[in-house]
């Protein structure tokens, strides 16, 4: 079985594991295109990003995620939003089903090459224009646009 995410589907199994926060990382380059990964557990791409650990705060998350994901090295510069609708899910192959909860941030890299590791196997760089192109993460589809419009404000979804 290979992991699967629902946004507003009735067709969503129940979560069944308690709300577990995450981070992601939106990484512009130079023609504000944004990074994403293709993940190795399904047909999915996301940003770089995953669950916090116990003592992390979500801009480590943030940061930790981003070098094991991506190899490169990155600060948050500012928050983006906070993803947390009920109604997305993410099912995983060892039967865990997750409420989505993300925190969003914009991040710069400072030192690093991209690098795939056992969560990505290839790397694109996307501008609005494509968004709607690649099987990407109900939550990260939320997130670029938000990202690209720039808002002081963080948007909370």
């Amino acid at each position: 079985m290979e992991e699967r995410f629902y946004y507003r589907s009735s067709d969503a199994p129940a979560p069944n594991v308690p709300i577990l926060p995450g981070a992601a990382a939106v990484i512009f380059d130079a023609e504000r295109r944004i990074l994403v990964l293709k993940r190795t557990r399904g047909p999915y791409w996301s940003l770089p990003g995953g669950r916090m650990e116990l003592g992390e705060s979500a801009q480590g998350c943030c940061i930790r995620e981003a070098r094991e994901e991506t190899g490169l090295t990155v600060v948050v510069t500012r928050l983006i939003g906070l993803y947390t609708d009920p109604g997305s899910i993410c099912a995983y192959p060892d039967g865990n089903v997750h409420q989505s909860y993300v925190v969003g941030f914009q991040c710069e890299v400072v030192a690093g090459d991209l690098t795939v590791s056992e969560e990505s196997q290839r790397f694109r760089w996307i501008g609005q224009e494509e968004l709607e192109t690649l099987p990407l993460l109900p939550d990260n589809v939320l997130m670029c646009r938000d990202a690209w419009l720039g808002r002081p404000e963080a948007a909370i979804r």
